[in-house]
């Protein structure tokens, strides 16, 4: 075979590159907004420009209602005309209702789920885009709110193929509207917060945008506000008002309230351009008629924009930034032509808005553009074994973040209730994983089998948290010490979607996992641990403590630093607790014990800036360690980590004796100028002092956490004097 030069593979992309729709690729692919009130759908024509595609009736919005006839599925206009007209056979505002298994339609005789009658409409965009092209679309990348959670995404992408497309992504809304900003711009790089105010849903992204990239910091949102909110305050005031005048409800008559369904969102469009709307009621035989200035309308949403508010500035907090740090706000979404959308944005972060994408279109057009370098990056792979450069002078690699953070339903430290034990948190860059060991007991006469519930989100509380799935593990192998460790991986892929799957730590086969419904009663996640029935695996509480006196400064501190995220990514938080402690002149907690790994990982992190704690080495940990781990239960472990002589060693002996007579094992680690022998003393045995080069600190804390964790929980202490 004749030998292709690397000349003929670029020239070959090139090729393909030029000829990318016309007559390269059979198939389209489109960019499809799926909205909660409308849709859009774009593509990229043969002159390598994005368009967006007129649907049935030539227009570029496609409103997300669906009406039911005994004869036929009617869409978009035709559909919102009957609702207007009061026909009851009406589905809309249903995409709120993604992911929610409950939740279901019927029109004559047939239920309808979200995910169908999302399939529905996206089997209409498809055949829209298809005859407008000319050619039958079959791939599409659909947007989601950045705030979807795992169930909602999953279901968007089964709606996809329900209308028989190719998911070949799902998309973050306000990070296609960046794609959108950025293409074909030079503006240099820039730090852009995105507000996204569609009408169902709102977020709120930080974004930094470079000549080559977007990448997205930290993401927030609310699935549950968007435009109809404010279109509800409007209906709300006119109601009330005809209640007042005549009595009677005019929401209990279906075709009563889908007139004002209509005419509130009319009225909201007309505040925008003029100072008042007016609103007619016919109800019971009686007709109001109601005016609402805008006056009135900015008073009675003003708590509506205060959730907005509330959600920028969280997510600048958790990116550690301020309003000044920003370099201007893009408004997606058609409600942000409110006016006081922008008067608040502009009054909030002190800079104008930013101008020059249509809020209605960006999205689609950012979604289309992905598409192309999607399918180009995949035929080009397949052609040349290569990833292609794109044919846009503006294509940048994109890096999106999670929404939510996992985490998996634990015992805290005194077994008295559950947590959610965060392990892989929210802004963290996709696709990515996590994997954390699981200890779990076994036995030689029955099957072994072990189950994990996955949660997603933020609170402490399971309740309060998504229950992703059952996750049930076996093909576990009994081994003669009666536990195991398992290596449970937690994944979110490009689409923002979580997968999980598991290793026997001491044979690395894959276990054979299986997902099984959540149970209809989990009451028992709001129960006390010591209730329940079942092996104990028994939990483990550690405290670290590094040594941040002035000898620990640069190198020595960032190693200290990583050998301690090291130790946190070996250890089972389904059983373990960990704090971190900084010592020098005096000891500071920064973490107390938690089985969150985002907040123990923040206080690893937050070690190279305990100034507060002096420069010196007068402190020791013993002490303190020894108050907060005598009265816990399980096995007790403090880790000290030193590079140097202690100015009170006698002393602080006399305290590491105390921790080990409350069968507290320590475990002391030194290098550099640390003093051997002080090592020896204060440790549990000898065993336990370690002296280690720097270059192999993390390699220590890796070998400690492993023993711990294979050795926990009643089987005995180890590292404990003899």
């Amino acid at each position: 075979m004749a030998k292709v030069s690397q000349k003929q593979q670029r020239d070959k992309i090139r090729s393909y590159n030029y000829h990318f729709f016309y007559p390269m690729s059979d198939v389209p692919v489109i960019g499809i907004d799926l909205g909660t009130t409308f849709c859009v759908v774009a593509t990229i024509d043969e002159m390598r420009k994005p368009v967006i595609l007129k649907n049935s009736d030539g227009k570029n919005i496609t409103p997300s209602v669906i009406a039911f006839t005994p004869n036929r599925i009617v869409f978009g206009d035709e559909a919102k005309g009957l609702q207007s007209l009061g026909d009851e056979s009406i589905a809309a505002f249903f995409k709120s209702k993604m992911g929610d298994r409950s939740f279901y339609l019927e029109f004559y005789g047939k239920r309808y789920d979200a995910i169908t009658l999302s399939g529905l409409l996206l089997g209409k965009l498809k055949a829209d885009a298809g005859a407008v092209l000319g050619k039958l679309v079959s791939k599409a990348v659909i947007t989601v709110p950045a705030y979807f959670n795992n169930f909602q995404r999953e279901a968007t992408v089964q709606a996809g193929k329900l209308a028989g497309l190719d998911v070949l992504r799902i998309i973050n809304e306000p990070t296609a509207a960046a794609i959108s900003y950025g293409i074909d711009r030079r503006r240099g790089d820039q730090t852009l917060l995105v507000y996204d105010l569609g009408g169902g849903t709102f977020d709120v992204t930080l974004i930094r945008s470079t000549a080559g990239s977007i990448r997205v910091i930290a993401t927030d949102g609310d699935h549950q506000l968007g435009g109809k909110d404010w279109d509800g305050r409007i209906m709300k005031q006119v109601v009330d008002q005809f209640k007042e005048e005549f009595g009677g409800d005019p929401l209990s008559d279906v075709e009563t309230l889908n007139d004002l369904l209509i005419q509130c969102e009319n009225a909201k469009k007309t505040l925008s351009q003029a100072n008042n709307a007016r609103i007619k009621i016919i109800f019971d035989g009686n007709k109001g008629s109601y005016t609402v200035t805008r006056e009135q309308f900015d008073e009675m949403t003003t708590d509506l924009l205060e959730r907005t508010k509330t959600l920028c500035n969280a997510v600048l907090t958790v990116s550690k930034m301020s309003w000044q740090d920003i370099d201007g706000v893009l408004l997606v979404g058609g409600s942000t032509r409110m006016p006081q959308i922008a008067a608040t944005v502009e009054q909030m972060s002190g800079k104008g808005v930013i101008h020059g994408i249509n809020v209605d279109e960006a999205v689609a057009i950012g979604a289309a553009i992905q598409a192309e370098i999607d399918l180009e990056s995949n035929v080009s792979a397949r052609l040349t074994g290569q990833t292609a450069t794109s044919a846009f002078a503006g294509r940048k690699t994109i890096q999106d973040v999670t929404s939510h953070s996992l985490g998996m339903i634990a015992e805290n430290t005194d077994r008295s209730k559950y947590i959610n034990a965060i392990i892989l948190s929210r802004n963290s860059t996709i696709p990515g994983k996590e994997t954390r060991p699981l200890t779990f007991r076994t036995s030689a006469t029955k099957d072994l089998e072990m189950d994990v519930y996955l949660l997603q989100g933020e609170n402490d509380s399971p309740g309060d948290c998504a229950i992703l799935g059952k996750y049930v593990f076996s093909n576990i192998m009994h081994e003669k010490e009666g536990k195991v460790v398992l290596e449970i991986t937690y994944n979110y892929d490009k689409n923002g979607i979580v997968s999980v799957s598991g290793v026997q730590q001491s044979t690395g086969k894959p276990l054979v996992m299986r997902v099984e419904p959540v149970p209809d009663d989990m009451s028992w996640i709001y129960e006390s641990p010591r209730n329940r029935r079942g092996a104990d695996v028994g939990h483990v509480s550690v405290i670290i403590a590094v040594d941040c006196s002035g000898s620990m400064s640069g190198t020595p501190m960032r190693e200290a630093k990583k050998a301690a995220k090291a130790f946190l990514e070996k250890i089972d938080l389904s059983h373990f607790s960990v704090g971190i402690m900084a010592v020098a002149d005096r000891t500071k907690m920064l973490v107390d014990l938690s089985q969150n790994a985002v907040e123990i990982e923040k206080g690893i992190d937050s070690l190279s800036r305990c100034y507060s704690v002096g420069g010196g080495n007068d402190g020791q940990p013993f002490t303190d360690a020894k108050n907060r781990l005598n009265s816990l239960e399980g096995a007790k472990f403090l880790i000290v980590l030193a590079d140097g002589q202690w100015s009170h060693e006698n002393y602080a002996i006399s305290e590491a004796k105390q921790c080990h007579a409350a069968s507290i094992g320590v475990i002391a680690i030194g290098f550099g100028h640390a003093n051997k022998n002080f090592l020896q003393q204060v440790a549990s045995c000898d065993e336990n002092a370690l002296f280690t080069d720097l270059s192999k600190l993390g390699e220590s804390f890796s070998t400690i956490a492993q023993v711990l964790t294979q050795s926990s929980g009643g089987q005995g202490r180890i590292f404990a004097k003899s």
